[in-house]
């Protein structure tokens, strides 16, 4: 007896959208794992499991593969960022557990390729401008996630969301950045972060406004 399988089959979009997927994460794994400058071509075809030919149709040059490698490392930092804030207990100490779930955020391997791609862009002009880019969409999207869970009825003062928001990834991203070499992570200034947080939260703004 033979059987015939009912599963639809994949349209060329589909496959096609398949393809590009396997390709970007396989960049974004080969830059985790090996580094900016063993990401290669050959490399990341073998780890995608699809020929030069099939790269070389969706991504042309390695700067268009590393073009868009950033923007889906930046969509997984956001999914990441986003999941973390929605899994925090509205009940509990909001600030506390947006800072723990930042910094758990910025210990992924999201981050990781990010950092890659960022160190590289320093010397490479055209992946500058795509790093640059959607480096500031993430911090136009981090910023609308704060307010949600920080609304302005709430959190009236507009320091907390922008100064406040840009310090603290300021500082994450130099603790993680040391991480990455020096182990294990000293995660005191993330712990110093929400110290200081509260005590800016709770000055008026007129002594605030004497500190700075």
């Amino acid at each position: 007896m033979s059987f015939v399988s009912t599963r639809p089959r994949r349209t060329q979009a589909e496959r096609s959208a398949a393809t590009q997927a396997a390709l970007l994460d396989a960049t974004v794994e080969c830059l985790v794992e090996a580094g900016y400058s063993a990401t290669t071509t050959t490399e990341v075809t073998r780890r995608a499991g699809v020929s030069l030919g099939a790269l070389l149709h969706h991504f042309p040059t390695k700067a268009d593969l590393l073009a868009a490698a950033v923007a889906h490392v930046l969509e997984l930092r956001q999914a990441e960022f986003r999941k973390a804030m929605s899994d925090i207990d509205m009940g509990a100490d909001r600030l506390d557990a947006a800072i723990d779930q930042l910094w758990a955020a910025e210990s992924g391997p999201a981050f990781v390729a990010w950092v890659e791609l960022w160190i590289a862009a320093r010397t490479d002009p055209d992946l500058a401008v795509a790093v640059r880019a959607l480096g500031l969409e993430f911090d136009r999207s981090s910023r609308e996630i704060f307010r949600e869970l920080f609304p302005a009825e709430e959190y009236p003062d507009a320091d907390f969301l922008e100064q406040g928001m840009r310090f603290a990834f300021s500082l994450m991203d130099g603790v993680a950045l040391r991480g990455l070499v020096l182990r294990p992570v000293d995660a005191t200034p993330v712990e110093m972060l929400k110290r200081i947080a509260r005590q800016f939260i709770a000055q008026p703004d007129d002594a605030r406004g004497e500190i700075t």
